[in-house]
């Protein structure tokens, strides 16, 4: 089967680190299918490039210095930093639109992924009204806040996309009862499949080091700045790596200046693959202090917390969003409330101080993430799916 997924963001070299586990899945799905992304322009990247198995076509909507309206955020958080480039929004659909047709056409695509429904399924859509294609809407919770903005109170476009895919798919159960919340509509068929990861056999974890890690966009809703204060409180002059980059970086680089923390605060930007999995086995502790941010968002799921207990870095999550599907506290890692650094400086110290427990919560954390979210599980759900 051909399938084409569309995706506001894609891997653009070797480099990047951006939504792994959507490069992972589709390099599983490509042994069997052929697979197919389309996605949008980003600066000066080269507009057709192949991954692997896989054939990635971006879309460019503007003039190369204009093209940054996706990848190193969300659209509509550059769109609120950048009021000047809603104007782009109208080339960004139409361009889209016909490179979508043009591919489904020349490819002979038979099953389009839509990832991120809103706004990129009235991209894929036009492919459904000529070509009589398949769609599978997948959401992951960040789009939905909009729906809950006073313009949107009808939910005509909510309702138009989940009545117009052919099934939708949640990455979530909060994901799930938010689409249903919305809507008032429990009696929708929604399938809850979580992002997935390679899994490799690990009996034997690395020797740890006296670092927490945080891997991720530096944007609002990740919360590192709680993160970079709770690090003051933190035993044993344990340093912090951040891995990442956004548009909070500058503003971050100024926080731990504010609080004297530049010997123990470093940002990395973006690291190839093989030397995140380094830094993962290395971490003593992994932590993911998302937030609901300004517009009500939070984290959809939270994948790197997988990567890390996989590699056996004892993580901690705020219970927010997705996060409670990977982290069952105590268990699999450690849940702290959102925004509240004394907490997050307490628990952090408790994994550091009790070695017992962070032997438990590292090999009982890693059996229970090996069962839920390995990538050939992952696939297997969304081939099930589509063959269905």
């Amino acid at each position: 089967m051909r399938l084409l997924h569309i995706t506001t963001a894609y891997k653009r070299n070797k480099n990047d680190v951006i939504t792994p586990w959507l490069v992972d899945l589709l390099v599983e799905q490509s042994k069997s299918e052929e697979v197919f992304v389309l996605t949008s322009g980003y600066k000066n990247v080269s507009k057709r490039q192949k991954y692997k198995n896989i054939k990635i076509f971006r879309f460019n909507y503007a003039p190369k210095n204009l093209m940054k309206l996706t990848h190193d955020s969300t659209i509509m958080d550059y769109l609120s930093f950048n009021r000047k480039a809603f104007f782009l929004l109208p080339l960004f659909f139409i361009t889209g639109i016909i490179e979508n047709l043009k591919i489904v056409f020349r490819e002979k695509i038979d099953v389009i992924f839509v990832h991120w429904p809103f706004p990129l399924f009235f991209i894929a859509y036009p492919a459904k009204i000529f070509f009589k294609k398949k769609i599978v809407s997948v959401f992951y919770g960040a789009e939905l806040k909009l729906f809950k903005k006073s313009f949107f109170g009808k939910n005509f476009l909510l309702l138009s996309i989940l009545k117009n895919s052919d099934k939708i798919v949640a990455i979530s159960t909060y994901t799930k009862k938010q689409i249903e919340e919305i809507v008032q509509d429990k009696n929708l068929k929604i399938e809850i499949i979580p992002y997935g990861v390679k899994v490799y056999e690990n009996t034997h974890f690395s020797e740890k080091e006296k670092f927490i890690l945080f891997v991720g966009r530096l944007v609002e809703r990740k919360g590192v700045d709680y993160l970079i204060k709770a690090l003051k409180y933190v035993k044993d002059d344990y340093k912090l790596y951040i891995i990442g980059d956004g548009y909070k970086r500058s503003e971050l680089e100024e926080l731990v200046k504010k609080e004297n923390l530049s010997e123990r605060v470093k940002f990395f930007g973006f690291v190839t693959d093989k030397d995140l999995i380094e830094y993962y086995k290395k971490s003593k502790i992994f932590v993911l202090p998302a937030i609901h941010d300004r517009r009500g968002d939070t984290e959809g799921l939270g994948m790197v917390l997988v990567e890390a207990i996989l590699n056996g870095t004892v993580s901690i999550g705020t219970s927010v969003g997705g996060i409670t599907d990977i982290i069952e506290d105590g268990k699999s890692g450690i849940l702290v409330k959102e925004k509240d650094e004394k907490e997050l400086t307490q628990k952090i110290n408790l994994l550091i101080e009790n070695d017992d427990l962070y032997k438990k919560l590292q090999y009982e954390g890693y059996r229970i993430i090996k069962e839920k979210f390995s990538i050939e599980k992952v696939n297997k759900k969304y081939l099930e799916l589509i063959y269905e």
